[in-house]
């Protein structure tokens, strides 16, 4: 049996290796001329693997998709990656959030050793060549033709990824692929990318990170969208774990041309009564300037933006704040308000919101409904989860599971 696999990514690798490891006459044609290009950068360089999260917690993370998914995990989860890692002498650690990470801290060691694995099974790997169309025979896919217009035989799958990092190689090419046989591909969103603010203030913040805040989205409805932890302000924006998962709902209204209202809590832990409390036994009697104090409370570089926003006076007396004033402090700091009104696009999002429609592939073993032949893996469906690790795994679970059924091991559909 023959397959091809077009994109040496996560999922790409993951079916090469599979399908190689199963008997197949494997080939990855990957455009770049280096594999792997965009999990070498994942993770800030660091690569956030997986996560040590039980399967349902999973399947939660993937909002409107997940289950599509219980397939692909059944055959090959966390565990196993791990494994397949190790044999390639890759360690692991686990850090907050049940994130996996390499020890070496280096993402470059983790797209060697899948490259390494493929290669390690007999799959070879093709470099600076594009797929640039599907040969279809009747109701069948039965190969690729390159840009160079050689023809190779074979069952195809498509992991070429998204649209995001597009430098990397993930230019949405995959979804020329896919409409070229006759497959839905849903709108494509940035997803997991910075915001940018309209607030004046923002530039001079930039590099600031604050840990354990709320940040909440106010779009109206019962439950907005909003998250607790880790954030950071850039030159013209707000960036960091929180900010990532929130574009994820974000993003789509603010492309309709909308900007969205944000609320900050820098202090979540203490409700409004228990933090005016605080700060009238703290000033009593406190001889220091407000602005002087307030470096208890927040970083020094948020302090001049609070004072400004609430309206104080940073050279008065910590001791001398009138109940109105102490209000509008305690208003600020549970709830520093921005606006968003635009993102960092495709050149910065993690991953690609949207793809391949689900509807139009075996969930059991990746194939298309429309073209037997064809398989399908990774960022170019239409599945993306929120920040932790979960959309690595995705890509790499789906990647096997085309890679063994391409193969021509599995009892297909049954």
């Amino acid at each position: 049996m023959n397959v091809i696999v077009i994109g040496a990514g996560p999922a790409g690798l993951l079916a090469a290796w599979a399908a190689a490891s199963a008997g197949a006459d494997t080939v990855i044609l990957e455009q770049k001329p280096k594999a792997a290009l965009k999990l070498r950068i994942t993770g800030k360089g660091r690569c956030n693997i997986t996560n040590s999260g039980d399967m349902e917690d999973f399947i939660r993370q993937f909002p409107g998709s997940g289950k599509f998914l219980y397939g692909a995990f059944t055959r090959f989860f966390r565990e196993d990656l791990l494994s397949l890692l190790a044999t390639e002498q890759v360690e692991v650690t686990e850090e907050r959030g049940g994130r996996i990470f390499p020890v070496s801290g280096r993402a470059g060691d983790v797209a060697d050793a899948l490259v390494r694995a493929a290669l390690s099974q007999g799959a070879r790997l093709r470099t600076g060549t594009r797929a640039a169309s599907l040969i279809l025979d009747q109701d069948r896919v039965t190969g690729v033709r390159t840009g160079d217009g050689t023809e190779l035989y074979g069952s195809v799958i498509v992991a070429t990824g998204g649209k995001s990092y597009p430098q990397t190689g993930s230019d949405g090419s995959g979804y020329i692929l896919a409409r070229q046989a006759g497959h839905t591909v849903s709108p494509l969103y940035p997803s997991l990318v910075s915001l940018n603010i309209l607030e004046f203030w923002i530039p001079s913040l930039a590099g600031l990170a604050l840990k354990n805040v709320r940040l909440t989205a106010l779009t109206g409805g019962k439950n907005p969208p909003g998250g607790f932890g880790e954030m950071l302000f850039t030159h013209n924006g707000i960036s960091g774990p929180i900010v990532l998962s929130l574009s994820r709902d974000l993003v789509p209204v603010l492309e309709s041309g909308l900007k969205v209202p944000l609320s900050l809590d820098l202090k979540p832990a203490l409700d409004r009564e228990t933090l005016d409390h605080r700060l009238v036994r703290e000033t009593a009697g406190e001889r220091k300037e407000l602005a002087t104090y307030m470096k208890t409370l927040v970083p020094r570089s948020l302090i001049p933006p609070l004072l400004q926003i609430s309206v104080l006076d940073g050279r008065k007396k910590a001791s001398s704040l009138t109940r109105p004033e102490r209000e509008r402090l305690v208003q600020v700091l549970k709830d520093l308000p921005m606006q968003a009104v635009g993102h960092g696009g495709f050149g910065e999002a993690v991953v690609t919101r949207g793809g391949v429609s689900l509807k139009q592939i075996h969930p059991r073993t990746m194939e298309s409904r429309l073209f037997p032949g064809l398989y399908f893996a990774g960022e170019v469906l239409d599945l993306d989860a929120y920040t932790g690790g979960y959309n690595l795994q995705a890509a790499f679970s789906t990647g096997y599971l085309a890679g063994i059924s391409a193969a021509g091991e599995e009892d297909m559909h049954g």
